[in-house]
């Protein structure tokens, strides 16, 4: 017995064209409801694209270009580029190149940095065309909310990925060669890769949260666990840094007494 297998009826031409017709309805509705557009809208202009050059070789003054990311940020009334230290260190300021969203160029004029956090603030002309980025409160944030991503990941600028919280208060992670003293990293799957360090994770309301920082990979590229620095962490490094006043951290004052051996402690009981 031979089953005859029914063929697909083709379109005519109108009933294509009412097809695409509500497509193009149905996409307009659905893209009235896109918050994504706007969060891009509104963050990108606050997104700088970082180049720096570092010495591999001192003998030889041989140098690499390495790219980042960073975020402008209004601290004491003006306008900072906020990144991880690790993207410009060690770097002369001449080394290190910023790249407006519109495409200008801007100078470094100093920097401060905190190691124990990875952060590094750089101090830029002011003018008209900085858009400082509007900043949430991290602490709010919750395991399952749908946050953006902004870097120049392998040196692209400003490319954008999307993503959700998957954890926080992550400690107790080797980075670098220096390490991260201070951690409380928030873990998000959105796509995170070299050259997103120092780049903003965004909420869904337009507002930095954090800034991203490291990514847990065997392959050196994403894999769907990034480390973001918490915002709230990230303005009182910032602040404290512009400030000049020292960053101080309270520690336990107690340490080991090398000349209290085993038979004093057996004697004590």
């Amino acid at each position: 017995m031979v089953l005859a297998q029914e063929q697909p009826v083709a379109l005519d031409i109108s009933a294509r064209e009412r097809l695409f017709h509500q497509l193009a309805l149905d996409a307009e509705e659905f893209d009235k409801r896109n918050v994504l557009k706007r969060v891009v809208r509104l963050a990108k202009p606050s997104v700088v694209h970082l180049t720096a050059q570092k010495n591999i070789d001192d003998l030889t003054n041989r140098k690499v270009e390495e790219a980042g990311s960073g975020v402008l940020l209004e601290v004491n009334n003006k306008i900072y580029v906020l990144t991880n230290r690790h993207v410009i260190h060690p770097c002369k300021l001449d080394d290190i190149k910023i790249q407006l969203d519109n495409g200008r160029r801007v100078t470094a004029q100093s920097v401060l940095s905190d190691p124990a956090t990875d952060l590094a603030v750089i101090e830029i002309e002011q003018a008209d065309d900085l858009v400082a980025a509007r900043t949430g409160d991290s602490t709010n944030l919750e395991i399952g909310d749908f946050v953006v991503a902004i870097g120049s990941p392998f040196g692209l600028s400003h490319s954008v990925t999307y993503g959700i919280i998957s954890a926080k208060g992550r400690r107790d992670l080797k980075l670098g060669k220096q390490g991260v003293v201070i951690q409380n990293f928030i873990q998000t799957d959105a796509a995170i890769n070299p050259g997103n360090s120092g780049g903003p994770l965004l909420s869904l309301r337009g507002e930095v949260v954090g800034i991203n920082t490291a990514i847990a990979s065997n392959s050196g590229g994403n894999e769907g666990i990034g480390f973001t620095i918490p915002i709230n962490m990230a303005i009182i490094t910032a602040k404290k840094l512009v400030g000049g006043d020292g960053i101080e951290r309270a520690y336990l004052g107690v340490r080991m007494d090398h000349n209290f051996v085993d038979a004093t402690a057996l004697k004590l009981g």
